[in-house]
């Protein structure tokens, strides 16, 4: 293979042998040298040879480019796994051995977050808890509960009661039983060592406690036959909340019993300008100093701050400011809107189509079936919504894999002759169509000419009944919601799956990882940016910096930033400005 595309930097962390620590600053190219890291490890492996490399990472999206590419490198895929965190846990961990957990030896099923939510919501109504009140699921590494209030407690107990009954786990269950599998039968980590020969993880500073548990577990069972490869960026550690921990290079090294791991460091950014890499360094906490290598390195740019804007003007200054990009020659996909709260996506972005007609918006952030990705029908309607082109076919060749696995696992039966292979199946589905208009009842056709070819009536699984209620009960309340506001017509049900196509509007959650031209962020108030709960939980300072820099590195060269006025708490107190932001010294441009 090559190694052309790569720096110096690059090159060392692809060609480092044993466990890494590789320290990446945006724009570093960081998922290039995952890509040819699992190239490189798996292009010495034989025809014959049974291992495999594989790349851990903390989104669905991330997961399919890196198989993508690594793909489009001539690699023999057979060679390479990619998938979440949690997929990692169930295809290597839990399926093949659930027979080691009791409450899972006579079978399991994912539960749908959808019906997770509403079970979690009528059981805070039972314990008189507000609803905005969070709770956190999570476990320790013994099995307890990391909740210790005393009532909340008791809503997890009443929570896993009534998924035991119906035999259902969460994804923080997917965790916690995995490991009990490993650390309860020292052989099956040894089978993944053996069978393993690289385990990266991106994005390794948001990595759930367990999850480094797990991970440890397999590495030490090889003692040296796996290599570990972490990425990522302890200033971009935003999930903490959600249970993502960035651990130093020591606490690594004492979670794999002290075996040695190399610290390596791309500090080449080929993103941003200098001036937007100087304007975020003010947010940093690690001691790197970051250098603009890119084409743009020297170009000026714009960085704004409008602190004077009243909320009742703020789409009205975001459309002025895309259209000042747009003006310059900025491609409109090169653009992107950062909203504070993701319930905002599809307000903000109807109100600019109203202020920009003749702009294009990328709103895809939101989609009406986001929360029932381990549903079998979400999988069966992806397959459905994307368009059939061939950059995107060995992302649909996989999904197509996960289908028939799905049907498999549920029905206990085959798919005929004919529909069991992978291709044969994206035939059958780019052959079904519908003329129904809106979108719930285009796949609700489309999936009865599905079943109907493959011989398959649903009806008959108690299983599949209910995910499917799940599934459509799910997105109907999503479209009948007021705070979501989200098209219910077939055509908007296709653009959530499209490539992006115009501005983009997302939280800088939704687009980590991500570059743009010109960056628009508003509701940099405190409160928002951090939100309360970390405020509350003192780590409002060190939440702010973080939130900052992710928001302020998407940017290559123009950065706009806004706090705006008017907003006020529900006690009436009116927000300010978040205090890292106003703290700074900066000569702001006008336009």
């Amino acid at each position: 293979m090559t190694f052309n595309e790569l720096n110096d930097e690059q090159k060392q962390a692809v060609k480092q042998e044993g466990n890494v620590l590789l320290t990446a600053c945006p724009g570093s190219g960081k998922t290039r040298v995952i890509i040819h890291k699992l190239a490189y490890v798996a292009s010495h492996f034989d025809e014959t040879c049974k291992k495999k490399v594989a790349a851990v990472t903390f989104t669905v999206r991330a997961a399919e480019e890196i198989f993508r590419r690594v793909n489009a490198l001539g690699i023999n895929c057979d060679h390479v796994w990619s998938g979440t965190l949690h997929a990692f846990c169930l295809e290597w961990i839990l399926k093949p051995y659930s027979c080691y957990v009791p409450a899972l030896k006579n079978g399991f099923s994912i539960a749908d977050e959808t019906f997770c939510s509403e079970l979690v919501s009528n059981l805070k109504a039972k314990y008189k808890i507000k609803q905005t009140e969070p709770i956190n699921f999570q476990f320790q590494r013994d099995g307890s509960c990391v909740e210790t209030n005393n009532v909340k407690l008791k809503l997890l107990d009443d929570y896993h009661t009534f998924l035991k009954e119906k035999k259902l786990i969460d994804f923080e269950q997917i965790l916690c039983y995995s490991y009990e599998i490993l650390t309860g039968n020292p052989k099956i980590s040894k089978v993944l060592s053996n069978l393993f020969k690289l385990v990266c993880v991106d994005e390794y500073q948001d990595t759930q406690e367990l999850l480094y548990a797990i991970i440890s577990t397999i590495i030490k069972s090889g003692k040296g036959n796996t290599s570990l490869f972490l990425v990522g960026d302890i200033d971009q550690a935003i999930y903490t909340s959600l249970g993502g921990v960035a651990k130093s290079l020591d606490e690594i090294q004492a979670e794999l019993d002290n075996l040695p791991v190399t610290p390596l460091t791309l500090a080449g950014n080929y993103r941003s300008s200098q001036r937007i890499i100087d304007f975020y360094s003010n947010f940093q906490t690690q001691p790197i100093v970051i250098n603009a290598v890119g084409s743009n390195a020297e170009k000026r740019g714009l960085i704004t701050l409008n602190q004077t804007v009243d909320k009742s003007n703020i789409v009205d200054e975001i459309a002025r400011l895309i259209q000042n990009s747009l003006d310059k020659g900025i491609p409109e996909d090169e653009i992107c809107v950062l909203v504070p709260q993701w319930r905002l996506i599809t307000s903000v972005s109807k109100k600019l189509r109203v202020a920009l007609p003749n702009v294009n918006f990328d709103a895809s952030g939101l989609s009406p079936m986001s929360k029932n990705r381990d549903n079998i029908w979400y999988k069966l309607s992806r397959l459905f919504l994307t368009e059939r082109n061939p950059k995107i076919y060995s992302a649909r060749y996989r999904w197509a894999t996960e289908l028939i696995d799905g049907f498999r696992d549920i029905t206990n039966t085959e798919f005929s002759e004919r529909y069991s292979s992978e291709r044969n199946l994206l035939r059958l589905i780019n052959s079904i169509n519908s003329n129904k208009e809106e979108g719930i009842d285009y796949l609700k056709d489309c999936f009865m000419q599905f079943l109907k070819t493959v011989e398959i009536d649903y009806t008959k699984h108690p299983l599949l009944v209910e995910l499917w209620d799940f599934y459509f009960t799910s997105i109907r309340k999503r479209i009948e919601d007021s705070n979501f506001k989200i098209p219910s017509d077939i055509q908007s049900f296709k653009r959530f799956y499209r490539e992006r196509a115009g501005v983009v509007i997302n939280t800088c959650v939704g687009v980590k990882g991500e570059e743009f031209e010109t960056v628009i962020a508003y509701g940099l108030l405190k409160g928002l940016i951090p939100h309360w709960n970390d405020i509350l939980a003192q780590k409002g300072i060190e939440a702010s910096k973080k939130l900052l820099y992710v928001i302020c590195s998407r940017a290559k060269t123009n950065l706009h930033l806004i706090s705006e006025t008017g907003r006020k708490t529900k006690a009436e107190n009116a927000y300010k400005m978040t205090d890292e932001l106003k703290n700074i010294s900066f000569q702001y441009d006008v336009i």
